[in-house]
């Protein structure tokens, strides 16, 4: 029965977590109720949620239109906790949909749009629609065991046809969206010049550039593209044929069988392969810097002798690094966090970085850095993005619950106008929604061709472009000797580059589309209430589940689990039942987050285990009843890069025993009295890492926790002190190369526990012992210690200590599918390692090299279903030290999930 208690407490850090990276749950909420919605909001932007309202309900008639309409109402939590704009959206347990209501601010993906409520929403519909959509066995399946993980067959699909889908949907239903825009034309005409154009085995999340943009590109590209050779209800007829086939995976066999003479092989290369845009005019080159993974957006400093770009490879922690102009040597750098934008005013680089303000919310705040100087924070909360100089001013934009404003006035526009950037002229007199160049000239960036360029408004009143780069330019910075630092896309990854630019008059001038009109939402129906957990809290699933425990009983159950819509309570829970000898047991969890911080934890079980007949009693089947309880508190505090965690837990233990038949156990078992234990523990932990996507480990950074427990038996004199901590240290290394940093890794842990009920500790095995963040192991369960190529458990005692030094070095990016199959690797490496340590009672002299071993590792990260990541060791450890159990030093291969530490 403990798989099932660790499946229920594995699951409920999985729920608590989907719901704590979205919005802050405590504090007050409001329902506005509509024909199909939910929507869940804070009283501060009501207008925000009347406004959903409309759109929610416009996207629903117009997917409806095409789309079989999902079960239920769709809860849509509308959140204002990120100064980053995205969504998020499950069917699983109810439909739901979490919207960012920060518009988007320097993604270009993003940011062609005519209303971002809109484009979001019907992007995240989308998914309901498509994911909730089940026919067949599949149906058949949900009318027995409910809305349960694992039976919408849609969710097997890989992410181009996800993502693709309702990026298909979001530019066919508004005026903007992902295929109209040059960015995803972008993405693939580079991989198109480079020979890397992705298959639709290959077009999935990948840790290879362009990872996250690569499904969103690829895949709605390909229905748009099918669309236009099969016509529209191509797209609709192909949702509902995934939706109900034996086979989820299967995605070619149902494009040939909706649109008849026509395959997924061919009509994807007609769809993804965008031609290069330019005829070669374009001026000759230098690449500054490449292989980047974030827009490395130039600023030349107003006197252009400097400039500023932000620098991801992917391999650690980004950084704004300073160049000078006329050589473009590295002169200053400083290590930034994410969502950042910058420019100068005089001497002084203003920058706008996002940072956690508490445990929920996460702000875009300014700061000051003259560059090889002072570094120093100008706010905090302030929501203040794209910063922009000019005479010694500064102007930025101030973000709001679908709102961008800049600081500076400006005329007055349509309501709800949202502003992505502004530009101040050089004398700070007039602001621009463009940027302007040193000499008072209007440079601005624009796609009429299909590509976005670069482009001057001439003296007479008509646009001239500045380059022609092939796969497009963005972000101009220009110099005073008339060149300019500009950023273009590559197969892998932003390039920054310098260049002249094009010769005046040698090109005709370019006409621009006139904007599309745009129609508001029409009005709904609305009804306000309070916010109610219940009706997206209760359960909505069951699983069968069966635990043998031999004659003390076969046990027959279900097993449950749920959160609510915002995130305040998650959940899960099984009762078994043994109808000979009738027996019952059960395993329950509860997460509360209501209060924000802290988070309040309640857990608890009652398990049945089969004992060995007492002595002299051969017939006698011995059981023992074991039941738990804690409850627990959790306070936490965030940065960027590191996390502080302190965790508060009380606990009650009970141990009884049963006889088959009912017999008196004083005389057969002494020690089989009923036993109760209450105690108590504290956990701290610290933490202050550095990861990059790239990285195979944690690459610079340290991690502490120490954890002290008290138990006590309050019909006895018994009791017992257990003091535990980790050690876990992490520093970049010197290696051959490769796609990321080689990690040197060390780990130190040690636990000792003192009095009658002392605790045992293991040592040896190959991974420790699970325990879940938010519940406490058994107040008797025993502590594991592994060492590589060693029995679980070889040694034993009251006090341990244990050593591993790991070297991680990365092997190869591959990103690729396996075959046609739903299974591929994303990248790997190999960790070559040592370990040792020691386990003995108190009073004796620990011997710290007692076990050690050393041994190879290759590691990796692969997909399974197309996109679920998993990472899995395969090793080999080679015992260095005779065991006391005698075991032969041979070596040990064995298979593993997750990293060691």
């Amino acid at each position: 029965m403990a798989s099932w208690r660790r499946a229920t407490l594995l699951l409920l850090p999985l729920l608590a977590g989907r719901a704590e990276a979205q919005v802050d749950p405590s504090g007050p909420w409001r329902t506005l109720h509509t024909a199909h919605f939910r929507i869940h909001f804070r009283p501060a932007y009501r207008d925000v949620a009347l406004l959903e309202a409309r759109e929610a309900e416009r996207s629903y008639a117009l997917l409806a239109g095409e789309l079989h309409p999902p079960r239920g109402v769709v809860d849509l939590t509308l959140g204002d906790d990120v100064d980053a704009a995205n969504g998020f959206t499950t069917v699983f347990p109810t439909s739901r949909i979490t919207i960012f209501a920060t518009p988007p601010a320097g993604d270009h993906g993003l940011l062609f749009f005519d209303s971002w409520l809109r484009l979001v929403t019907t992007h995240e519909l989308t998914h309901v629609f498509h994911l909730d959509r089940t026919r067949g066995i599949w149906n058949a399946l949900q009318h027995v065991f409910g809305r349960a993980p694992g039976l919408f067959p849609n969710e097997y699909q890989p992410s181009w046809a996800i993502e693709g889908l309702a990026t298909y949907y979001e530019s066919r239903f508004t005026n903007g969206g992902r295929v109209r825009s040059s960015f995803h034309t972008q993405v693939l005409a580079a991989d198109r010049a480079a020979g890397a154009s992705r298959s639709p085995w290959d077009a999935l999340l990948f840790t290879r550039w362009a990872d996250g943009i690569v499904p969103y590109a690829y895949g709605s590209r390909f229905l748009h593209s099918l669309a236009g050779v099969a016509g529209d209800s191509v797209v609709p007829r192909l949702v509902e044929a995934t939706s109900g086939q034996l086979i989820p995976f299967r995605v070619g066999r149902q494009v040939a069988r909706v649109a008849p003479g026509h395959t997924l092989a061919t009509e994807w290369i007609r769809g993804t392969r965008p031609a290069p845009g330019s005829d070669g005019r374009q001026p000759p080159v230098q690449i500054i810097d490449s292989l980047l993974r974030t827009e490395p957006v130039p600023r030349a400093s107003p006197d252009g002798r400097r400039v500023a770009y932000v620098r991801d490879d992917g391999k650690g922690a980004s950084e704004l690094r300073v160049r000078e102009a006329a050589t473009f040597r590295v002169v200053a750098r400083h290590r930034v966090n994410g969502g950042v934008d910058y420019d100068w005013v005089g001497d002084t680089l203003v920058v706008a970085q996002l940072d956690y303000v508490t445990r929920w919310r996460i702000r875009s705040d300014l700061y000051r850095w003259v560059p090889g100087k002072s570094w120093r924070r100008s706010t905090r909360g302030a929501r203040l993005v794209a910063p922009a100089g000019g005479g010694g001013r500064l102007a930025a934009v101030a973000l709001g619950p679908a709102a961008a404003t800049p600081t500076r006035p400006v005329p007055p526009g349509p309501p709800g106008a949202v502003w992505d950037d502004v530009a101040l002229s050089p004398d700070g007199r007039w602001v621009a929604g463009s940027r302007k160049t040193s000499r008072g000239e209007l440079w601005f960036v624009a796609d009429p061709t299909g590509f976005p360029q670069v482009y001057r408004w001439s003296d007479r009143g008509r646009a001239e472009p500045l380059t022609a780069e092939p796969l497009g330019a963005r972000a101009p910075a220009p110099l005073p000797d008339g060149t300019l630092v500009y950023v273009t896309l590559g197969a892998h990854g932003w390039e920054l580059r310098h260049a002249a630019p094009l010769a005046g008059g040698a090109t005709a001038p370019v006409a621009f589309p006139e904007p599309l009109p745009f129609a508001s939402a029409p009005a709904v129906s609305v009804r306000e209430t309070g916010y109610s957990s219940w009706p997206s809290l209760r359960p909505h699933f069951w699983i069968p589940v069966y635990a043998d425990a031999g004659p003390t009983g076969q046990f027959y159950g279900a097993f449950t689990a749920g959160t609510d819509a915002v995130g305040r309570f998650a959940y899960g829970a099984d009762a078994y039942v043994s109808g000979r000898p009738f027996r019952a047991a059960g395993d329950f969890a509860l997460v509360a987050t209501g209060l924000g911080n802290p988070t309040l934890d309640l857990s608890g079980w009652a398990s049945w285990a089969d004992l060995l007949p007492p002595a002299g009693a051969p017939a006698v089947t011995l059981s023992e009843l074991d039941e738990y309880a804690a409850l627990g508190a959790s306070l936490v505090g965030r940065r960027w890069r590191s996390v502080a965690s302190v965790r508060l837990a009380a606990e009650l233990e009970r141990t009884s025993y049963a006889a088959i038949p009912d017999t008196a156990l004083t005389p057969l078992c002494p020690a089989c009295a009923t036993r109760n234990l209450v105690g108590g523990s504290v956990t701290l932990t610290l933490s202050r890492l550095v990861l990059g996507a790239l990285s195979v480990s944690p690459e610079q950074g340290v991690s502490w926790s120490v954890t002290y427990r008290r138990r006590d038996e309050p019909s006895a004199t018994r009791w017992s002190n257990e003091l535990r901590s980790r050690l876990a240290w992490y520093v970049r290394a010197p290696g051959l190369g490769g796609f990321g940093h080689s990690v040197l890794a060390v780990r130190v842990a040690a636990g000792g526990s003192s009095g009658p009920l002392g605790t045992l500790f293991r040592v040896g095995g190959v991974a420790p012992q699970g325990v879940s963040v938010y519940f406490a192991p058994s107040l008797s369960a025993t502590r594991a210690y592994p060492i590589r190529g060693y029995p679980s458990g070889e040694l034993a005692g009251e006090r341990a200590a244990v050593g591993t030094i790991e070297y991680r070095a990365p092997l190869a990016l591959v990103g690729r599918a396996l075959g046609h199959l739903p299974l591929g690797v994303d990248k790997l490496w190999v960790n070559a390692f040592a370990d040792a340590g020691d386990a003995w009672a108190p009073g004796a002299a620990p011997r710290l090299t007692r076990l050690r071993s050393t041994g190879l590792e290759l590691a990796g990260d692969v997909a399974l279903s197309y996109d679920f990541q998993l990472a899995v060791r395969l090793g080999v450890a080679q015992p260095l030290a005779t065991a006391p159990s005698g075991a032969a030093r041979r070596p040990q291969f064995y298979a593993a999930l997750g990293s060691d530490f």
